[in-house]
């Protein structure tokens, strides 16, 4: 064994457990990725109170179906690669730009065949959606589609070249710059109401992703690609039948995760009345920002397996500590919370979706075992098993919500969720642990990085 001290062995108190934590590649890159979703719910909070309190409930309701509509097609059409990204991005080598551009407008162009289905079949989507109507509506939704499918892949970028710390910086700029678009909207729609109203609320939140991602980008293309290219000029990429094995299951897998995440929204949107949808999709927008707090880890703990799947094991058992260590009080204080924290929004939001505030809060727990032992198989090259975990949560999310929603209301859809998702991380456990104690093996064993490469990265 080596002279020098591991993190994981270094003496407790929290002077020496922050710094040995930011020594380490997996929580420093997790923990950059948990500080750029704490901000963005702190923001986001301010944000949602903010829009809920200016725009009729209506109109937010409108707003909020586009938005889902949104997610849901970048989602499809970019989330799937994500997996891939952080898997074979550390093995680019000098192939990295090519690789990474390839996805970029792989993702682009599904996005755009995507939303033409969706646009083409707009009537089957319920009266909610006929704000899309339209060839100039159309248009911009589908560029709004485009540059949220840039912004899904370019963080999962940053975190696969070891830059997370770069994430929670962009993003502070996305939503400083939405905070002026969404003061522009509502002093210029202050005394309107309807279509436009339901379309500043759309704009206001995805519009600054243009800019953000255009500068960004260029900073990833013209300097980080480079070094990161330099660095690992040694490394190779697998051949391309073995990424195309692994995209193909991990895509297929991600559908079933979109369908839960996304397409259930899209579903409530389509049954329920506006002013419900509002109460609805500004719950779920709130609980997925602590959802986001076990993806960020599972996705570093993909990358570190990438770069040495060695430590694997030791890697899981770090990120299982600290993400229920951060996220277990975070979910009691939601809960406990809901409905103080929802009438910030109004007493209408307080009235009809506590209960699914405290359901969903409290599905960010399990949904955290579950994410986690995603991360660890796909670091492992196992799509098989991950395609089925992923059906399995999506099929009893999607079949609950049908059956529970006309009896329940939107609380159903959050009984369904939560139900989901503790059956789905109940059913893993046995596998998370093999995984967690080294007794589940990957294909090889890979160390990309030389032992003295300096690893520290400054935004």
């Amino acid at each position: 064994m080596s002279g020098d001290v591991r993190p994981a062995e270094r003496p407790a108190g929290l002077r020496r457990w922050l710094p040995s934590d930011l020594d380490d590649p997996l929580l420093r890159s997790a923990y950059a990725l948990m500080l750029n979703a704490g901000a963005g719910a702190v923001i986001g909070l301010g944000y949602w109170t903010v829009t809920a309190r200016v725009f009729d409930e209506k109109d937010v309701g409108v707003g909020m179906a586009i938005l889902a509509a949104m997610r849901f097609l970048a989602a499809i059409t970019s989330f799937g690669f994500v997996g891939t990204v952080a898997r074979f991005v550390p093995q680019a080598g000098r192939r990295t730009g090519r690789f990474v551009a390839t996805v970029y407008l792989a993702g682009a162009g599904l996005s755009v065949a995507a939303c033409l289905v969706f646009l083409l079949t707009l009537t089957s989507w319920g009266e909610t959606y006929s704000l899309l109507s339209g060839w100039t509506a159309g248009v911009i939704f589908t560029v709004m589609v485009i540059v949220w499918s840039v912004c899904t892949l370019q963080d999962v970028v940053l975190t696969a070249l070891r830059k997370a710390p770069w994430v929670p910086v962009a993003n502070l700029v996305f939503w400083v710059v939405r905070f002026g678009v969404l003061a522009a909207c509502a002093f210029a729609l202050a005394s309107a109401s309807g279509v436009a109203v339901s379309w500043a609320v759309f704009l206001a939140w995805i519009a600054p992703g243009l800019l953000v991602a255009l500068c960004l980008n260029t900073i990833v293309f013209r300097r980080l690609i480079p070094e990161h290219s330099r660095l690992t000029a040694a490394n190779t990429l697998p051949p391309t039948r073995q990424i195309g094995r692994f995209l193909a299951g991990d895509y297929a897998g991600s559908i079933f995760t979109l369908l839960f995440n996304y397409g259930v929204p899209v579903l409530v949107a389509a049954q329920v009345t506006q002013e419900m949808n509002a109460y609805y999709g500004l719950t779920i927008t709130l609980g997925a920002m602590l959802e986001m707090l076990s993806y960020t880890m599972a996705s570093s703990l993909t990358v570190e397996g990438a770069f040495d799947s060695a430590r694997l094991a030791e890697n899981c058992r770090r990120a299982l500590r600290r993400t229920f260590l951060i996220l277990t009080p975070l979910v009691v204080a939601a809960a406990a919370l809901a409905p103080v924290g929802l009438l910030l929004f109004g007493e209408g939001y307080a009235e009809n979706a506590t209960d699914l505030m405290r359901l969903i809060a409290l599905a960010a727990l399990p949904r955290a075992v579950v994410e986690l032992y995603l991360g660890a198989l796909r670091a492992l090259r196992r799509p098989g098993t991950i395609v089925f975990v992923q059906f399995v949560m999506a099929a009893l999310a999607i079949g609950g919500a049908q059956l529970l929603l006309p009896v329940y209301g939107i609380t159903g859809v959050g009984m369904a969720i939560f139900g989901s998702q503790t059956i789905t991380a109940l059913a893993v456990l046995p596998g998370l642990r093999r995984i967690a104690t080294g007794r589940s093996r990957g294909p090889e064993p890979a160390r990309l990085h030389p032992p003295d490469h300096p690893d520290r990265v400054e935004p």
